[in-house]
């Protein structure tokens, strides 16, 4: 196989087709069509997919999306956040309207917007969760804990780390960016006493770099574990992931198309029959996808709705 680019109607869209091409434009255009499947659901990443690099939608996309569930198709969130940190974007897009669904904390639960009801659900035991605190105190990290409408920390001021040569308030823009007030705790193992979705740990990117690996010895065997970002990493229960709670809502693999641009976006394409990566995305995330699009910052989800959908 090598990458071709094909043009409908003046957009580019990068998919992976057949070294020989025969007769140009019109013929591949034909084949195109034919090998359309027919998209029920929508599922899309949230950072460095649905939103620019300023944490924003584009208003291409924003129709789009729009216009896209006004035809029938129903949409999907799924990210890392949890699901306090989706709403918004969610009412951006009028999920709320189009019975829409929220897939949070890497796949941990899925819900329905407009009704709150949980589909899936793999959260961490209390145990688990204080085991893992517990270890975390020997590390120069920042845990931070979802409990419902607060975020449980250690210590609001304890908030600096160091990340591509800057230093960053992480607890700030982790509390503004999903709409979390603040609860402080001395002891975070002894107050979670309650079942987490996961469990988000911040740090300097280069301590993480040098010390993620004695961070997640112990638990290597019984959760997940992994970076979401350069400064975060976080524990989940084990086998969590999108692709996971995907599965449990119902649709035909066929049926479901996804886009993302990271490596825990990978598990979701295993359980779609469309595989989009964006113009952003890692190499690995590229090379599993069936269409590469433009970037996020390039409105590479509504190029690719117009060239899929017409």
């Amino acid at each position: 196989m090598q990458n071709k680019w094909i043009l409908l109607k003046d957009l580019k869209v990068h998919r992976k087709t057949p070294a020989y091409l025969e007769n140009g434009f019109q013929k591949e255009r034909m084949k195109f069509d034919m090998e359309r499947k027919p998209i029920k659901l929508l599922i899309m990443d949230i950072d460095g997919t649905l939103v620019t690099n300023k944490k924003e939608i584009s208003p291409a996309t924003c129709k789009a999306l729009i216009d896209l569930q006004n035809n029938g198709v129903r949409l999907a969130l799924a990210s890392g956040r949890p699901a306090k940190g989706m709403l918004r974007f969610a009412r951006q897009l009028e999920m709320d309207k189009h019975h829409g669904l929220l897939i949070s904390s890497n796949g941990a639960k899925a819900e329905e917007i407009n009704t709150g009801k949980v589909l899936f659900e793999h959260a961490l035991s209390v145990a688990e969760a204080q085991a893992v605190l517990e270890h975390l105190k020997a590390f120069n990290v920042r845990p931070m804990i979802e409990d419902g409408d607060y975020m449980q920390v250690n210590n609001v001021f304890d908030c600096m780390i160091t990340t591509g040569g800057r230093k960053f308030n992480v607890i700030e823009y982790e509390a503004h960016s999903n709409g979390f007030l603040l609860k402080e705790s001395s002891d975070l193992a002894k107050s979670v006493n309650f079942r987490p979705s996961k469990i988000l740990t911040a740090g300097d990117e280069e301590y993480l770099k040098d010390h993620w690996k004695e961070i997640a010895e112990p638990f290597k065997e019984t959760l997940d574990s992994m970076f979401t970002s350069p400064f975060y990493y976080e524990f989940t229960a084990k086998d969590t992931n999108k692709g996971s709670a995907i599965e449990a809502l119902g649709y035909e693999k066929d049926e479901i198309a996804a886009i993302g641009d990271a490596q825990n976006d990978l598990p979701m394409f295993r359980a779609a029959g469309t595989k989009i990566a964006m113009g952003n995305s890692v190499d690995v995330v590229k090379e599993a996808a069936d269409f590469v699009t433009d970037t996020n910052e390039n409105d590479g989800i509504a190029k690719w709705i117009e060239t899929y959908f017409g």
